[in-house]
């Protein structure tokens, strides 16, 4: 076929010339009488051309090759020669040349063009608007000569974009239409006929005697056939022992399926095939040929091969394909051999590639467990570059194949150990450099260690400051003198939040939120007005802002200032915090305050890396006193009126190992947080307070309680992007003597969201999300003292997260989970198996500027009607916003 077109479009280009070439000469009284049978060579005195409207004659006088002062011979071949070169240019629709006039041996020639007309403008007919605007930036023909091989090429594009996604049968046709306004313009219009998607109805395998078919259409990622529906008919046959009705013509009644193989062929088609779609890609076809070569190859067979495979046309919806392999010998590993290892022994080297004699040879593992294992890390190059041998090079030659046997020799150069000579930072222009290098584990004198480095890759993402995705430095290293510069290029993302919220705070009605968080705060720029970005940045210090309000009711005001490196040194976080929050009973018919409830506080803290068990763990100290001042207000704090003092001494102990806090995709973090007020009931152990029937404001003047609190999540990759996360959380508040109750402070409410409502500023309640049941609505009462509220709980979720965006402007993730938790008045009555259970799915959007935002829809499988209230469950949508902990 491709010699009959190459030789058809030689015709094609011979009979053009020949058409044009004849053309020179003389018409009716027109130039210059022309003798064919003797040749006559002339001077080309004047050659001009006419019939330009777009073209620039001196191109076509240097596409010709013919100029003033040449020798030709008319006729001749210079001027056959120059009709073709015109003519090939595929920029004019016709060319003649005219001899005009004849002096002596000197000649003018005229040579007269049509030019081809230009594109103007094109359209897309028969597609999406999506898929519109990508072809249109693939195709460049705006401006350009509307010759046939460029509008071909165009078709081409078409076609190839639309049969890489499935659409092999598709057609494209080109109508041209002249411009009414530009002579020389036209309009192109493409006609695109997608027609359906070819599927694959069936994969076949020819040559293989060591693995069935169903295996080796495992190896095939993205090339999958249809869906074999009659395995439901089946499954109804063996479990029920009936028949649902036929599956229209998807039914193939000619296969059948023992209960052996039932569960095997159940995973094959309906997990495989239903998840992956059956199209026939020719792109992803060779690719998945190359997938079951390394599949055999990992097996042991060194030698398979795809020898043939063919695609047979059943109709213009389905092919059916059949791929013939040549497995080969199946071989082990006989002996493994090092060269020019010093540092390490053979037998330490070898049974740290944990490869031995007799394995099956496993081209795969053995490239991965000597150039880089990404599970593990526990690989023969990471071993020396974590050692600082930079330029170590490691080849593997197979020096021996016999029979079913191989023998490896591993050729080493150890090298010199490298040291850090520079760290070069690129694109920090907002953060400061010493906030970046603070950070990194590799700087200059130390020996390069590639653990390090990835290390640094994680705190760097963990800043917040900068694009996780993007963080990829480049080791340069330097031979001559054995050291290495490192380049970190940076792309900077936004940290800073806003937030604007509302919602219903139980009795207080709708409670408006504004926040403001300044993550890359500085102190010492305040007076720089150069260092404003808006405001003074580059320091790594947080400034967060917040004020909650319903009016003249409710109104909260927050602040808080962290430096995580104070003194500049060593990563001490230290903080420091205020609140105040006033809540007014307000008389509607007087417009009088009836009675109010006031909170105010402050706390410090100071925290600090650990290096022991390892330097994951941070531990963070802090002391908090809160005043609380009640007038006429109920019996909100135990008494309608008087004063409460809470000091408390908070310990909070965490470890870390996430690769970055907006999708985390491996990794873990638990924390154990303890809060404890003095002991006053031993400290005063003769005072009248703590006796039966001592005056409420008296008892709780000092708030005495010891909290505990447990929150541990992990992070499990499940393929290419899907996650697992779970979580586990407990709580606990006790007391130090039979002398006191836990009081009404700290108390645990679950249910809902997990947002924290006014409640939570004035008696320091921790609200627990649970989602499939109303707002606090697991809020048990104390039968004796009738504080609501556990003094217990537990809570255990299980997400399913996929990324549909990780872009930095904009994560998106979905999520489905189940989730169960209680609370509990008492200690004696937990039960980690009563417990309100819940399903459902979500999304997560973060925006830098706002945060986390969230959407669930879930339902709660349990109900209680001890509870005033009840607890109902059934359908709930609940809307979050942050990163909860709970």
């Amino acid at each position: 076929m491709r010699k009959i077109l190459v030789a058809t479009s030689f015709l094609i280009l011979a009979m053009s010339s020949a058409l044009s070439q004849v053309r020179y000469g003389v018409n009716a009284g027109e130039g210059v009488q022309i003798d064919y049978s003797n040749p006559k060579v002339f001077e080309v005195a004047e050659i001009k051309f006419t019939g330009l409207n777009v073209l620039d004659e001196r191109a076509l006088v240097s596409f010709a090759g013919i100029k003033v002062g040449d020798r030709i011979t008319i006729p001749g071949r210079q001027v056959s020669d120059a009709i073709k070169k015109l003519w090939t240019q595929g920029i004019i629709a016709d060319v003649q040349f005219w001899l005009t006039k004849t002096e002596g041996d000197r000649a003018y020639i005229e040579v007269r063009i049509v030019e081809r007309p230009r594109i103007l403008r094109f359209s897309i007919e028969g597609v999406g608007a999506g898929q519109k605007s990508e072809l249109k930036d693939q195709l460049d023909v705006n401006g350009k000569v509307a010759s046939a091989p460029l509008i071909k090429n165009s078709e081409l594009v078409i076609k190839k974009y639309f049969v890489e996604k499935g659409y092999l049968n598709a057609t494209v046709k080109t109508e041209q239409r002249l411009d009414s306004i530009v002579n020389d313009g036209i309009e192109l219009n493409f006609v695109v006929d997608r027609k359906s998607k070819v599927k694959i109805n069936k994969i076949e395998f020819e040559g293989n005697t060591d693995f069935e078919d169903s295996r080796l259409k495992k190896a095939l990622k993205n090339t999958k056939e249809k869906p074999r529906f009659w395995l439901i008919n089946r499954f109804f046959e063996q479990v029920f022992n009936t028949s649902p009705k036929t599956i229209g013509n998807f039914v193939d009644s000619t296969e059948t399926v023992t209960n052996k193989d039932f569960k095997q062929f159940i995973n094959e088609n309906v997990k495989l095939n239903f998840l992956k779609g059956s199209k026939f890609i020719e792109a992803d076809f060779k690719e998945d040929k190359m997938s079951l070569i390394n599949f055999y190859n990992s097996k042991g067979y060194r030698d398979a091969e795809v020898i043939e495979d063919e695609v047979t046309t059943l109709n213009d919806e389905y092919i059916n394909l059949r791929i013939k392999v040549d497995e080969g010998n199946k071989y082990y590993i006989r002996n493994i051999d090092w060269v020019g290892n010093f540092k390490y022994t053979d037998e330490f080297l070898t049974e740290k590639l944990g490869i031995k004699k007799g394995d099956v040879y496993n081209k795969e593992r053995i490239e991965k467990r000597t150039q880089f294992d990404s599970d593990s890390g526990d690989d023969i190059l990471s071993l020396y570059q974590d050692d600082g041998y930079l330029f170590f090079r490691l080849e593997v030659v197979e020096v021996r194949a016999e029979n079913d046997s191989i023998d490896l020799e591993m050729r080493m150069y150890e090298g010199e150990q490298a040291t850090i000579k520079r760290i070069i930072l690129k694109g920090n222009d907002r953060t400061s450099d010493h906030v970046v290098l603070r950070e990194i584990r590799t700087l200059p004198g130390q020996k390069y260690s590639r653990r390090e480095l990835i290390r640094t890759i994680r705190e760097l993402g963990q800043l917040g400051y900068f694009d996780p995705e993007q963080i990829n430095p480049q080791p340069i290293p330097n031979i001559q003198d054995g050291t290495v510069d490192i380049v970190f290029n940076l792309v900077e993302k936004s940290s800073d939040q806003i937030q604007l919220s509302g919602g219903f705070g139980g009795p207080f009605g709708f409670v408006g939120t504004v926040g403001l968080s300044l993550n890359n705060f500085s102190v010492k720029n305040i007076n720089d007005w150069s260092k404003w970005r808006p405001y003074p940045s580059g320091d790594g210090q947080k400034l967060s802002l917040q004020l909650q309000s319903n009016g003249r009711r409710f109104r909260n005001y927050s602040l808080v200032f962290s430096e995580p490196w104070l003194g500049g040194r060593k990563p001490n976080n230290f903080t420091i915090s205020f609140n105040r929050t006033v809540n007014r009973n307000i008389n509607f018919r007087t417009n009088e305050t009836d009675g109010f409830l006031k909170a105010s506080g402050f706390s410090v803290g100071l925290g600090r890396r650990l290096r022991w068990p390892d330097d994951y763990f941070q531990i963070q100290n802090s002391i908090r006193y809160q005043f609380y001042e009640v007038s006429n207000f109920g019996n909100t704090l135990g008494f309608s009126s008087g004063q409460s003092n809470s000091l408390t001494f908070n310990t909070v102990i965490s470890r870390g190992n996430i690769d970055q806090p907006t999708f985390p995709s491996y990794g873990s973090q638990f924390t154990l947080a303890i809060n404890a007020t003095p002991p006053w009931s031993i400290l005063n152990p003769d005072s009248d307070r703590y006796v039966d029937g001592a005056d409420e404001s008296r008892r709780y003047k000092f708030v005495e309680y010891h909290k505990w609190m447990f929150d541990w999540s992990m992070f499990i990759p499940v393929g290419p992007k899907f996650v697992i996360n779970a979580r586990a959380h407990l709580g606990f508040i006790g007391t130090y003597s039979k002398r006191t109750d836990s009081g009404p402070f700290e108390r645990f409410f679950l249910g809902g969201n997990g947002l924290n409502g006014a409640n939570n500023f004035i008696i320091g309640q921790d609200i627990i999300a649970l989602r499939g049941y109303e707002d606090n609505s697991i809020d048990p009462v104390d039968p004796v003292t009738g504080f609501r509220g556990g003094i217990v709980y537990n809570k255990f979720t299980a997400e399913l997260r996929y990324p549909v965006s990780k872009a930095p402007t904009s994560t998106i993730y979905l999520l489905a989970f189940g989730e169960a938790g209680n609370t509990w008045i008492d200690f004696s009555e937990y039960s980690p198996r009563d417990l309100f259970r819940s399903a459902g799915f979500g999304a997560r959007v973060f925006l830098p500027a706002f945060g986390l935002l969230g959407i669930d829809w879930a339902y709660g499988f349990d109900q209680d009607n001890s509870l005033s209230p009840a607890v109902l469950g059934g359908s709930q949508v609940h809307f979050t916003i942050g990163q909860q902990i709970r």
